[in-house]
């Protein structure tokens, strides 16, 4: 059979790696943390930051054939399009099914309940410097000491009636007709 210019052909490519062989990486990573660490260390000369396919091409480059095959499958399993700012990143990623480091870094309700974490008591009515400043003798003089939630009120001078933005107010002095638009106050 011949091949014409204007034929079109497919060839059947099998992937390296198939679902199997990755879900069986993943599956020892979690299990087997030396297997983690094993993986990391052939990527500790590499150069950050990396994609997935830079750190796959590192790892065949640096592995042996002695190396489990599941290794190479065990970075398939990393996102393609994440870009890995360093070799903790990755481990990270590796991690990320290990039961043992869920249970690690997951925050206990003991925790959660009594953190250790320094909070500033605040209410609505302190004002911004004794929740923000560093210290009371601290003084911006950029800008005045308004909250940010404080609401602008753009008042009608011909009716009184109170609107919470200027477009607002606009349009309303345009449907009265009143001829001083640009009149309005902003308390």
């Amino acid at each position: 059979m011949e091949i014409k210019d204007n034929d079109v052909t497919s060839e059947k490519q099998s992937p390296e790696f198939d679902t199997d062989s990755i879900n069986r990486a993943i599956e020892k990573a979690s299990k087997d943390q030396s297997f983690i660490n094993t993986a990391i260390n052939l990527i500790k000369e590499m150069k950050f930051p990396a994609y997935k396919k830079d750190i796959i091409n590192q790892v065949k480059h640096v592995a042996s054939m002695d190396d489990d095959p599941d290794i190479i499958a065990l970075f398939e399993s990393l996102d393609g399009y994440i870009h890995y700012r360093d070799i903790y990143h990755v481990q990270k990623a590796l991690e990320e099914n290990n039961l043992e480091k869920k249970r690690t870094y997951q925050i206990t309700d003991q925790t959660r309940d009594q953190s250790t974490v320094r909070t500033r008591h605040t209410t609505s009515d302190d004002s911004i410097k004794e929740r923000e400043a560093v210290s009371k003798d601290e003084e911006r003089k950029d800008y005045p000491e308004v909250p940010p939630s404080a609401m602008s009120n753009f008042i009608c001078n011909t009716c009184g009636k109170q609107f919470q933005n200027q477009n607002d107010l606009i349009q309303h002095q345009r449907f009265e007709g009143t001829k001083n638009i640009g009149d309005a106050t902003n308390k």
